[in-house]
């Protein structure tokens, strides 16, 4: 039970960081009422395609990372492409983790130190963090992720008294648009992202199948339920407060720590203010430890049989980890939301598209989860991860 507890937390603070930010200043382009059904189906569909990666790592009898699992079931192709995307998709995600931070903790400080300098004040904690032991890990990101689900209570609620709830923007005058819904959709799938940990869980959970299906079910509703109140909440609070900052969300032209700056403004209370910037670094906080603990466990498995001392290995790793991520956050400025777009094509990849292929790779005598039994709803899955690629790379071209 403590460790479905732990994995709860650590797939839901994986989930949760950059799309507090982020899904609030694309969804404000559809308006509430759409973007409630899209952060529902694309909960389900994650949750959904969180099985079949389960039951590929069930099969294999070991917890392995999509790229192991693709030479094994397939062959070198297979393996090759989910290895080059898993660490693709982690350093994009890792990237936009540290350039938010820095860009929120920029803004804080009235600007007192330069965006790099907290960039490689953020690149460097996260190495010393990642060097701890797993359940250390584990425990520092459950205090965090209650903390972070404590105060994002507590703003809701603050949020909700102060909003005219007969001025809502319920819909956009362009939320039918379709090159609009081409730009947000992978945004918003790429926020319910927690595909880089399945390997990691599979094993500390002792490959219990159930276990791990309660981990992922409410390790993603979670996130969906704080997502939804939270957009909603915030579009509704912005929309009556400051309808020019709301204008610029529609318009694409709202920057990261803009969203947390101005929010924070709304509030007169000093106290919700400073709630205000913690929730958004501990978003990110949680989701840097998650994604970065899967990065760390795929490094460590390819380095160690070339460094044979422990505390060099993790610190190899570490180092692996974050550096790449730390350097396109320091050269590539102002790319948040766009790196996070590019993320949901490769994230399409490793969620839906190749487990799909490697699952009907594979002869299978006794399914884990009877609900992968339904080739209607595994096709179905497929097209909508085709869609999310096609999404984005029609946003790449139309740049």
């Amino acid at each position: 039970m403590n460790k479905q507890t732990g994995s709860i937390l650590l797939v839901a603070g994986t989930c949760i960081g950059s799309g507090m930010i982020a899904l609030p200043m694309v969804l404000a382009k559809l308006g509430l009422i759409p973007s409630l059904f899209l952060m529902l189906l694309t909960w389900l569909l994650m949750y959904y395609t969180s099985l079949i990666n389960l039951e590929l790592n069930l099969q294999a009898g070991k917890g392995m990372s999509l790229g192991s699992l693709g030479a094994r079931f397939s062959g070198p192709a297979a393996g090759f492409i989910g290895n080059a995307a898993l660490k693709l998709l982690s350093y994009s995600l890792l990237a936009v983790f540290l350039y938010g931070a820095s860009s929120i903790i920029e803004k804080m400080t009235l600007n007192s130190a330069s965006l790099f300098q907290i960039e490689s004040v953020c690149a460097l904690f996260s190495v010393l963090i990642l060097l701890l032991p797993l359940k250390i890990i584990d425990y520092i990101n459950r205090f965090l992720f209650i903390a972070l689900l404590a105060i994002v209570i507590l703003l809701i609620f603050g949020s909700l008294s102060s909003i005219n709830w007969i001025n809502l923007p319920l819909y956009s005058n362009n939320y039918t648009d379709l090159k609009v819904l081409m730009s947000v959709i992978p945004v918003v799938f790429t926020s319910f992202g927690f595909q880089v940990i399945f390997h990691t869980l599979t094993d500390y959970c002792d490959k219990e199948p159930m276990v791990l299906k309660k981990a992922f079910f409410w390790g993603s509703a979670i996130p969906a339920i704080v997502y939804i109140t939270w957009t909603c909440s915030i579009l509704g609070t912005i929309y009556n407060h400051n309808p020019q900052f709301y204008s610029q969300m529609l318009d694409g032209k709202a920057e990261v720590g803009d969203l947390v700056y101005h929010l924070s403004a709304i509030t007169e209370r000093q106290s919700l203010q400073l709630l205000i910037w913690c929730v958004s670094l501990l978003a990110i906080g949680t989701s840097i430890i998650g994604v970065g603990r899967g990065l760390y466990d795929t490094l460590s498995f390819y380095l160690k049989s070339k460094i044979s001392n422990k505390k060099m290995l993790s610190l190899g790793a570490s180092v692996l980890t974050i550096l790449p991520a730390y350097l396109v956050a320091a050269l590539v400025p102002n790319a948040f939301i766009q790196v996070l777009g590019f993320a949901g094509m490769i994230l399409a990849i490793i969620a839906i598209i190749l487990p799909i292929f490697l699952l009907k790779c594979i002869k299978i005598k006794k399914l884990y989860y009877v609900e992968l039994s339904s080739n209607y709803w595994v096709y179905l899955s497929l097209l909508a991860g085709v869609a999310v690629m096609l999404a984005q790379a029609a946003n790449i071209l139309l740049s």
